[in-house]
């Protein structure tokens, strides 16, 4: 799958990014925020930083044994991913899924930089029109999706999220064929992750009812 951004490393230590398509502007700004050397240009629709390396998450995590990143690891990937989202929500903007490639690893912050799935909120919903991407991190709601115009609560990319941090933890897809698991597989899923942070993480964000999904780490 074509990504809709491109990352040039201009000399050793800077980078240019441009992120095409519809609401950049607001993934620009969230890259701004969270990385103080950035500069945005207008000029070229790119936003320009400094960095010691950057690679996208799925390139990261190839580079990881048996493909699964370490816990610490992963708790700094939440902390900025919901950093981000909490930011986009405060924009009334809202993602409903993701790709791997859709992150970037940019020294050790991960940032999404890719505005496939973004889309504006009205009364904290996403209205779909027309057809849209299916992403590979999705969710029941958008997998459920079966007429237009339809609307669907911003918290489904919490589900997209809570499947994504399993994959990145333990090289498990919950939603294989699209088939949304029932809590006890989930369960089954998470054994190795029992009675910890990232357990009760990932149990919040897959709460089969889309209002009582939290991004809450404790």
């Amino acid at each position: 799958m074509q990504n809709n951004y491109v990352i040039n490393k201009l000399n050793e230590y800077m980078y240019s990014l441009k992120i095409k398509g519809e609401h950049n502007e607001f993934l620009y700004e969230t890259i701004q925020l969270f990385i103080s050397n950035s500069l945005y240009n207008d000029e070229t629709d790119s936003v320009y930083f400094s960095a010691e390396k950057v690679m996208t998450l799925k390139e990261y995590l190839s580079n990881m044994c048996s493909f699964k990143m370490p816990y610490n690891i992963c708790i700094k990937m939440i902390d900025d991913l919901t950093r981000q989202i909490i930011y986009l929500k405060k924009k009334d903007y809202g993602f409903y899924g993701f790709n791997l490639n859709d992150i970037l690893v940019i020294d050790d912050m991960f940032i999404f930089c890719c505005s496939d799935f973004l889309f504006p909120l009205v009364n904290e919903h996403c209205i779909f029109y027309s057809p849209i991407k299916m992403p590979y991190f999705s969710n029941p709601e958008i997998l459920g999706l079966t007429k237009l115009p339809s609307k669907i609560h911003f918290k489904c990319s919490y589900y997209s999220l809570g499947s994504l941090i399993t994959f990145c933890l333990l090289n498990k897809y919950l939603l294989v064929g699209n088939e949304i698991k029932c809590v006890e597989d989930i369960d089954s899923i998470l054994v190795p992750l029992n009675n910890t942070k990232l357990y009760w993480f990932i149990n919040r964000c897959l709460h089969t009812n889309i209002h009582n999904r939290k991004l809450l780490l404790i």
